[in-house]
């Protein structure tokens, strides 16, 4: 069959024809994101270091659409992460297939974001403007969806009303074993004028317990409160958020709670204590001129054994359409004998740690 291909490079768009056949169209977009960093005290010294990903992090990616008529589509989409100052990459960014009806939803197989990230994160500054830094501590309650779910079979409905729902489960794929390492959970949100809001719930079972299966380990407090890579046998997240739009300052507040049970060291196996965070953040977005934003944020975090305090401001500037430039400043405080380890940095030696950064973006 002849197909005619037009491609459109900066755009970028390929759009593929064929006799009898319905139109598809590929999109291929991306985002570079390259800052330079001060972080006060990482194992007690002070590090400057080269940043990537300080907010969107830098990725490539396809996506595609095809019309099957009746207002149905064929759709996938393909992204891969990296480093833009090692070239390092990372298994960050989702790919799936599905397929998408305007009147029915959107169903999709492959290895995607959470209900975590989809209904609650929006509400979060890491979910939003602020991005990777932003995160609760540990990023507890993903979302900063620093974990994907592989294997996930995901279900968005259409919206009525304001409201829309999903739904995501993740396989184990271990045979006899159909519930070590896999999840499942829901979300609903809602949108009415200025006013928007949104809740999730996440379960996971044996997390990290396999290679194959729903989740990759997760980093919580270990011996000591030092971090530490772990498995977890049973994983509760549920979160809520709210937001309201006065004409150029949108309001924002989250809550959530994780509960992690069965916990272990992801190397050796040794049994670690059960922990469980709460989190409190209360946030704010100034579009103080089309081009220049003003973001903001306190959040309170507390566990079982310690707690964590972390104040943040973000500044950004668009140059243009696709480029723009941010500095932003983050400090967190731990509870006595817990260490502060903002998002993207090691642990410090204490209780206090800062990070000062600026950085420019490039999306296309």
């Amino acid at each position: 069959m002849n197909k005619n291909i037009l491609a459109v490079l900066g755009g970028t768009a390929l759009a593929f024809t064929g006799a009898g056949a319905s139109a598809q169209q590929v999109t291929l977009y991306g985002e570079m994101d390259a800052s330079v960093d001060y972080v006060s005290d990482v194992g007690g010294r002070t590090q400057y270091r080269a940043g990537s990903g300080l907010v969107d992090g830098s990725f490539w990616g396809l996506q595609g659409t095809e019309d099957l008529g009746g207002g149905n589509a064929a759709i996938f989409r393909l992204e891969r992460g990296f480093s833009a100052t090692s070239g390092e990459a990372f298994n960050d960014h989702p790919f799936y297939v599905g397929l998408q009806s305007k009147r029915l939803g959107t169903i999709t197989l492959g290895r995607q974001y959470d209900t975590m990230h989809d209904y609650f994160a929006p509400f979060t500054l890491t979910g939003g403007a602020g991005g990777t830094a932003f995160a609760h501590p540990f990023d507890n309650d993903n979302a900063n969806n620093s974990w994907l779910a592989s294997n996930a079979v995901k279900y968005a409905s259409a919206t009525y009303g304001g409201f829309s729902a999903g739904a995501m489960y993740a396989f184990s794929n271990e045979a006899g074993r159909f519930a070590q390492n896999r999840a499942y959970g829901f979300g609903v949100h809602y949108e009415g004028g200025p006013f928007s809001a949104g809740v999730a719930w996440m379960h996971i079972n044996g997390r990290g317990a396999s290679s194959v299966g729903a989740y990759d380990t997760s980093v919580l407090p270990g011996a000591g409160l030092v971090p530490t890579e772990v498995a977890v046998q049973r994983e509760d997240t549920i979160g809520a958020g709210m937001s309201y739009a006065l004409g150029d300052v949108t309001l924002g507040a989250a809550w959530s709670r994780s509960i992690h049970t069965g916990v272990s060291e992801a190397d050796g196996g040794a049994p670690l204590p059960s922990i469980a965070f709460s989190n409190y953040e209360v946030n704010a977005l100034w579009q103080v001129t089309p081009a220049f934003s003003l973001a903001g944020m306190y959040a309170y975090t507390g566990a079982t054994s310690a707690h964590w305090h972390q104040g943040a401001l973000q500044a950004g500037y668009q140059l243009s359409k696709r480029t723009d430039v941010y500095t932003e400043a983050i400090y967190q405080r731990a509870s006595s004998g817990a260490l502060a380890m903002i998002n993207t940095c090691d642990p410090s030696g204490g209780r206090n740690q800062v990070l000062v950064a600026a950085g420019i973006r490039h999306r296309f």
